[in-house]
């Protein structure tokens, strides 16, 4: 009898023990394995992560600063970081966490995830680890000839152009600037009102090219205002082409300056004239461009009273 009762015992505790770690339900969804002192089953450290428990923030190896952490596992609850893993450079280290009296190389730390040591990002640059990677940071830089392409790392730029050699090459909408491979060219809006200097700065400029037609305001740093509705030269939107405003010709075309005081001078006024000549236009790509250099001679509404316009030099991006 007793033998019989013993084997009931170890046959219930067998099919117990068989039935949790075999059968997963609403109550019971976490892999046996988890328990297994192994890292396997997808897990992220021994027996959590993955499908298994999440893993304590402060042994999982990663900088939670969601957590509180102040460098990786340490700070808040997961207590004080040590002077050489706080993410910090103090005392005498010579990098963040290196070198010093205390820290151990900073070499040593090229290779762990963090932005650590000298290094300029992470795991690179700096003074003891391998140059950080140019050819896809959006700069010109390294040995570079265009934004991200040529010199001896990045691969081969879209054009033959040379975006640093001084001259307009590849598909460059002006030197070294445009197109598929430069950086932008600059915004340029300048121009000589009496044989003064007048210069409309980037962000007091508006401009839109729409129809054939380009529409330009600025206000200079003097406080006139300079403006273009300019249709589209006889010959079209080509470098080289020229075209003369009046108030007999160039229909839809005017070319204005309001002084400070708030006079307008204008082509629409008899006697006016304005000349623009087109040294380089590029629709694409996009958003496009136009260099242009333009003079004029206006009027006010009574005739009586002018101002000349000469030097002018019109450079910006048709959007």
């Amino acid at each position: 009898m007793k033998l019989r009762n013993y084997l009931m015992i170890c046959l219930a505790a067998f099919a117990t023990t068989f039935f949790l770690a075999s059968c997963l339900n609403d109550d019971n969804k976490i892999p046996p394995n988890c328990y297994d002192g192994e890292l396997n089953n997808g897990e992220q450290l021994i027996d959590c992560g993955g499908p298994c428990e999440e893993c304590n923030h402060c042994i999982n190896g990663i900088w939670d600063p969601n957590e509180g952490e102040t460098c990786v596992d340490c700070g808040g609850e997961c207590g004080e970081c040590s002077q050489c893993a706080n993410c910090v450079q103090d005392g005498d280290e010579a990098g963040i966490d290196c070198g010093g009296t205390f820290c151990g190389p900073c070499a040593d730390l090229c290779g762990d995830g963090l932005l650590n040591g000298t290094e300029t990002e992470i795991d690179c640059g700096g003074d003891y680890c391998d140059a950080c990677p140019t050819c896809t940071d959006g700069i010109m830089n390294g040995s570079e000839i265009g934004i991200d392409c040529g010199g001896a790392e990045c691969p081969p730029c879209a054009t033959d152009g040379n975006c640093a050699n001084g001259i307009i090459d590849g598909n460059e909408f002006w030197t070294d600037c445009g197109g598929s491979t430069c950086i932008g060219c600059d915004t340029i809006l300048t121009f000589k009102l009496d044989g003064v200097t007048q210069t409309v700065l980037p962000g007091n400029l508006t401009f839109s090219f729409a129809t054939n037609t380009l529409n330009v305001t600025g206000t200079t740093l003097t406080g006139g205002t300079i403006a273009f509705t300019l249709a589209a030269p006889a010959a079209g939107w080509i470098d080289g082409a020229t075209t003369t405003v009046t108030d007999l010709n160039q229909p839809g075309s005017v070319v204005g300056y309001t002084s400070d005081l708030a006079v307008p001078y204008t082509t629409a006024f008899n006697n006016s004239t304005s000349t623009f000549s087109i040294g380089r236009f590029r629709s694409t790509p996009a958003p496009g461009f136009i260099r242009a250099s333009f003079t004029a001679t206006l009027y006010n509404s009574s005739g009586n009273d002018g101002v000349t316009i000469t030097n002018g030099l019109l450079q910006i991006p048709l959007n």
